[in-house]
């Protein structure tokens, strides 16, 4: 992501910088898309939680769901979304100013796991490839038990040049894109 594409995408999650009472921002990230992510997480001084419970092998710890707080004007929330945009690395969520992050947590971690012809799946709803696909096929209802405490989940779209939020708890939900990037043309 550019400097250009990081200023939009930041002045429209954080419209008044990082004031109290603001909403609070996400990013859900998928720990198996790079090996970078998971030290990004470790070392970049945010809160964060693991969407995988208890002791965890190495292995899985590196591959699981993560959820990082992120706030406005950060240097690691640059670089998490500077590195991971476009890539597929995950999803961000938003919360109103009172929903914690443990949380956000907790109500994320029930659509790990689907059921579907008797089985047992599981779903991963964070790949923004995914979510992109899967939530305009929701019922009102299903898109409620999404949605849950969240105010929005917001996707990339195409190669991160864009964006889609999917928000509104009542009626229904409501799909808008968003241009992060022009193309740049090249004059001859």
């Amino acid at each position: 992501m550019n400097d250009s594409a990081l200023h939009t995408l930041s002045a429209m999650l954080w419209p008044d910088g990082d004031a109290p009472g603001g909403n609070q921002v996400c990013f859900l990230l998928d720990g198996a898309r790079d090996p970078a992510i998971t030290h990004l997480i470790f070392s970049g001084g945010l809160e964060y939680s693991c969407l995988f419970s208890g002791r965890l092998h190495p292995d899985l710890q590196a591959a699981a769901p993560y959820l990082v707080h992120l706030k406005a004007g950060s240097p690691t929330t640059r670089r998490l979304l500077s590195r991971g945009w476009g890539q597929a690395w995950g999803i961000l969520t938003v919360a109103p100013a009172g929903v914690t992050l443990a949380q956000q947590k907790l109500h994320l971690k029930k659509l790990l796991r689907v059921e579907s012809d008797g089985k047992i799946l599981a779903f991963r709803y964070y790949d923004p490839r995914v979510l992109n696909v899967y939530l305009p096929t929701c019922t009102e209802d299903e898109w409620r038990t999404v949605l849950g405490p969240l105010g929005a989940m917001i996707a990339e779209t195409g190669d991160g040049a864009g964006l889609r939020v999917f928000s509104g708890a009542e009626p229904a939900l409501q799909v808008r894109d968003e241009v992060l990037a022009q193309p740049v043309s090249v004059a001859r």
